[in-house]
């Protein structure tokens, strides 16, 4: 199982020397018999370690849209430069919502790994609300046809894992293509541990918390789990139905849906 889990991150991941779980989505065989297209949907964590030689090969995959999810501090700390640079095609929210409730964690209530995967948990059930601004922007522009493009956040793990899940649940993507597509970031992502390897304490005071977490249950914070994205999945079935009715609710119609299949998926 290790052997072909490697093999398609291998496949997927870009290779760019500053990218961090910066990789292709494409490949995915959905239920009516199609594919997702490679080369048209990338997700990403941080760009702001990307080198000139990665900004050349991304360049040259012709990408026309970024959506970035992160916060107004997470951005300050961490500029999407190459993203800046595609003018319009970049999309960002002026916003400082955490992911989930973490502004509100006290460490000394989180002494287990357990404690740490239920907050988690969490927070990717609040995910379709708190993103539905960034979620709407981004179908609104796969609807449009401006692809390929790259959804990201820090580690490209958690609001990106959402909004994954959510595209791929749209172009008719088995669910366990989607925890598997999931899963890969546990692979594909390595927090920086010194300044060396990339690593720049964030100033922001929420983040200074986790400083004070057991070195196992802060692990769990960086790791991608099956039940994280299972929480998204189910949150979304229980609140809304489907993830066509949680687009709905924002407006968009099926005729807009159709658009992003037709985008995204090869022709049969």
């Amino acid at each position: 199982m290790t052997d072909i889990v490697d093999e398609d991150l291998a496949k997927r991941l870009l290779p760019l020397e500053g990218g961090v779980n910066f990789r292709d989505m494409g490949g995915y065989p959905t239920a009516d018999g199609r594919r997702v297209k490679w080369g048209h949907l990338f997700r990403s964590g941080t760009m702001t370690r990307l080198t000139e030689a990665d900004r050349e090969h991304l360049a040259g995959r012709g990408i026309r849209t970024v959506i970035d999810f992160r916060t107004e501090s997470e951005h300050a700390h961490e500029p999407n430069e190459w993203g800046m640079g595609l003018g319009q095609g970049y999309w960002r929210r002026s916003h400082n919502e955490t992911f989930g409730n973490w502004s509100q964690i006290d460490p000394e209530q989180l002494g287990t790994e357990r404690d740490a995967e239920k907050v988690l948990e969490a927070g990717f059930r609040r995910l379709p609300e708190q993103q539905a601004e960034a979620y709407a922007e981004m179908f609104r522009r796969l609807a449009s046809g401006a692809v390929p493009a790259v959804i990201h956040c820090t580690a490209g793990k958690d609001r990106t894992g959402g909004g994954a899940a959510l595209i791929l649940s749209v172009l008719g993507v088995p669910r366990e293509h989607i925890v598997s597509d999931f899963l890969l970031t546990q692979r594909a992502y390595k927090p920086p541990t010194s300044r060396s390897e990339g690593a720049k304490p964030n100033p922001d005071p929420k983040y200074q918390k986790f400083a004070l977490m057991k070195r196992e249950v802060l692990a769990v914070f960086s790791s991608a789990r099956p039940s994280f994205i299972a929480a998204f999945l189910d949150g979304l079935t229980e609140q809304y139905g489907s993830a066509e009715n949680y687009l709905a609710d924002m407006g968009f119609t099926a005729s807009d849906l159709e658009a992003v299949r037709a985008h995204l998926l090869e022709r049969t």
